[in-house]
């Protein structure tokens, strides 16, 4: 009788195991996306890569996704587990998407997700800024999506690498919907247990606005200027207008219920000044040519200022520039 109680206590210990590994997507392979890919899939979850850059995914195919910097790991995916598109996800049975990809490319790629979308999936954005989620919830529900707040960051360092450059844990994941508020505890179990500390956040919003209000300082910035955060913060120009920035979005918080209390503007100067010479994504954007985030970050402060009756100079100057330089180049008459 022991010996099969003790086989039926393994089968089922086995079974409750098994139960834990969930299936995960995540549409955009970059820095973000690709170290919650590799941390989820060492933890032995099965997770798909998609990302349109193809010799990235085929480095991974070859040899893995490596990260470097903060954290060493090599993680191996299958081939199956690489798609080169959002169509590829088609028939596929997943249980949670990971949204990675730039906010600036968000409406158009749902319908895309739309296309291939099954019951019972869950959508999480993994994006800067505010509001991306709402996007997503407009398409696939409001108690179908969650959003993460990640405190780490990257950059791609080469096909299939990614250099992981900070954690300052936790992370904060949470839903817009009481409803998805036990599948948000649950997904932060998993995360938290791959390796990346994440707490559920029983008011997402919260923490959405903290992280805007530190990206207002120098994301734009440094793309106008193309210099490191580092540099933005030790000259006193650019630091105190990061200051003035983060200002008007503390102000503007406050109107829409969020407040931070009277040191957290002296918090978020202090933070900044340990940033060290990382270049924000904003400013490779620029860059390589591609759409900004600026709309979802600073352009946000301006939105909800105006609907608040708030003023936002600065971020309405900075917001301006940023989409100045997307104009297309002039072509000569």
């Amino acid at each position: 009788m022991i010996v099969i109680w003790l086989k039926g206590f393994k089968e089922g210990r086995d079974m409750i195991k098994e139960y834990k590994k969930q299936r995960f997507a995540i549409i955009g392979a970059g820095p973000v996306g690709g170290i919650m890919g590799a941390h989820l899939a060492k933890a032995g979850h099965s997770v798909i890569l998609v990302d349109v850059l193809k010799g990235h995914l085929n480095e991974i195919n070859r040899s893995g996704l490596t990260i470097t910097g903060l954290k060493e790991m090599n993680v191996p995916f299958p081939a199956e587990n690489l798609c080169y598109s959002i169509d590829d996800m088609a028939g596929r049975d997943i249980d949670f998407v990971f949204v990675s990809v730039k906010a600036s490319i968000l409406l158009r790629i749902l319908p895309l997700m739309e296309k291939v979308s099954k019951p019972g999936t869950t959508y999480i954005s993994l994006q800067n800024g505010l509001d991306t989620e709402e996007l997503i919830a407009d398409v696939f529900g409001k108690e179908n999506t969650l959003r993460i707040v990640v405190n780490y960051g990257g950059n791609r360092v080469g096909d299939g690498r990614v250099k992981m450059n900070f954690f300052n844990p936790p992370n904060y994941i949470g839903g817009i919907d009481p409803r998805s508020q036990i599948v948000a505890r649950e997904l932060a179990g998993y995360i938290s247990d791959s390796g990346l500390d994440t707490e559920f956040s029983p008011d997402i919003k919260r923490q959405e606005w903290e992280k805007l209000i530190l990206n207002l300082g120098l994301a734009a910035l440094c793309s106008l200027t193309g210099k490191t955060m580092k540099e933005m913060m030790e000259f006193s120009p650019t630091r105190e207008l990061a200051r003035e920035l983060m200002r008007e979005g503390i102000e503007v918080a406050a109107a829409c219920g969020y407040r931070f209390g009277k040191g957290f503007l002296d918090e978020c100067m202090g933070w900044l000044d340990n940033t060290g010479y990382h270049i924000p994504s904003m400013a490779m954007d620029i860059l390589e040519g591609r759409p900004t985030e600026i709309a979802f970050l600073n352009g946000k402060v301006v939105e909800y200022g105006k609907a608040k009756e708030v003023a936002t100079p600065f971020n309405q100057i900075i917001t301006s520039l940023v989409m100045s330089r997307e104009l297309p180049p002039r072509r000569e008459p």
